[in-house]
């Protein structure tokens, strides 16, 4: 679905031009289209996480205004609101210091259910938004965290455990839940049954340690609950479960596969983390170049955000610093119209700031597309992109 907003009688009308999720191959030269966000300006303020569901409903962590909104692809009764496919609604909160309010919502994510999951960093906890109940926007309901930065242990409650500055957020196919518990410098996991999970023993709605020790670090390798990670801010799971990671602290991308093998150029062990993308130690340089590994010098990071991977295997990651969209693939392929081979890095879309003298260039060719601070990033199952641009208040997706 492809959106317009604009501002009516306290809602946000939205004209679709018809883009969901799982729809057709997309053609060789897609463009950006802004979705929300350009045409009224104030609509969005420093949007960050967003999601998409399987139906193809929007979800964006409106971080400024303190709430999530709704950009729902179908006409139903949903989250105790009549919505209009066309219409965008504030699911969760309403303004910044409202009573049992969000905070500054960071991070966002839907399991197949409907279950609506935002992180809240200034708050220290992730809520939850079901699909059903009184007429909206909901109350959120807390899953983790206690609302006091911390760190309880592993393994209690997940409402009586503490996290710290958590914000990134996602959910599997099975429901899982995991946080990027940024300032903990941990990735943590909900299960939503209890079982062995990751060589762990977990009970359901409890909370567990997945990758690092604590210390904001670099020390990688085996196992991943032996490793370092420094300040994970978004993760993302793919179809067989193995982990990814985006480091704001090291300028990396880590990777912890269920399954040895070789992952985007490099040799992983089960269980182990190591890094796929970017130099460790050489973020904030600058950008210089395309089509090599990863994990080169010319490949690094200057300021992970945002963190996809397609059904494909086609990692995508945003840069906020260098204003671009990072793409990976883990095998050599066409992907937009481009050969890009497995293991190495490209820049899909942008590398040059916004200019207001310029404007903000819609329809134009990937490469060529002008962002500010790219932040969330989401990919739907036909390998359409969306993402949030903080920098310019928009969400955008291709067509």
């Amino acid at each position: 679905m492809r959106w317009c907003i604009s501002a009516l009688a306290g809602l946000f009308l939205v004209s679709a031009v018809g883009l969901t999720a799982g729809a057709g191959a997309l053609s060789a030269t897609p463009v950006f289209r802004t979705v929300a966000g350009l045409q009224h300006p104030g609509i969005l303020s420093s949007p960050s996480g967003i999601a998409l569901d399987a139906a193809g409903d929007l979800f964006v962590a409106d971080t400024d205004h303190c709430r999530v909104m709704l950009v729902p692809d179908r006409t139903a009764a949903t989250y105790g609101l009549h919505v209009k496919s066309g219409h965008a609604y504030t699911l969760a909160g309403s303004h910044c210091g409202a009573p049992q309010g969000l905070g500054f919502p960071t991070g966002v994510a839907v399991d197949r259910h409907g279950d609506v999951f935002i992180a809240e960093a200034t708050n220290d906890r992730v809520v939850m938004v079901p699909p059903g109940g009184r007429a909206g926007p909901h109350a959120p309901v807390a899953v983790a965290g206690t609302g006091a930065p911390g760190y309880s242990g592993n393994g209690l409650p997940a409402t009586k455990s503490a996290l710290n500055e958590p914000t990134g957020v996602t959910v599997d196919a099975a429901g899982d839940l995991f946080i990027a518990d940024t300032a903990n410098c941990r990735v943590r996991m909900v299960p939503a049954h209890s079982g062995v999970h990751y060589g762990q023993p977990m009970m359901a709605g409890h909370l567990y340690n997945l990758v690092g020790t604590g210390i904001c670090g670099s020390a990688l390798g085996h196992p991943a609950l032996s490793s370092q990670i420094w300040n994970p801010v978004a993760v993302a799971v793919d179809q067989s479960g193995d982990v990814y990671i985006a480091g704001n602290g090291d300028q990396t991308v880590v990777e912890v596969p269920v399954r040895s093998g070789d992952y985007y150029g490099t040799s992983i062990g089960a269980g182990d983390a190591q890094v796929i993308i970017g130099l460790v130690g050489d973020g904030n340089t600058p950008y210089l170049g395309d089509g090599l590994s990863a994990t080169s010098i010319v490949s690094e990071l200057n300021d992970p955000e945002g963190l996809a991977v397609s059904p494909s295997g086609v990692l995508f990651v945003t840069d906020g610093t260098m204003h671009c969209i990072r793409v990976v693939p883990n095998i050599t392929g066409d992907i937009f119209g481009r050969v890009m081979d497995g293991g190495d890095m490209y820049t899909l879309a942008g590398a040059l700031p916004i200019s207001n003298s310029l404007g903000i260039g819609d329809g134009t060719k990937w490469i060529l597309t002008r962002m500010g601070i790219p932040y969330g990033i989401a990919v739907t199952d036909s390998g359409a992109v969306v993402f949030s641009d903080e920098g310019t208040d928009q969400v955008r997706e291709t067509g």
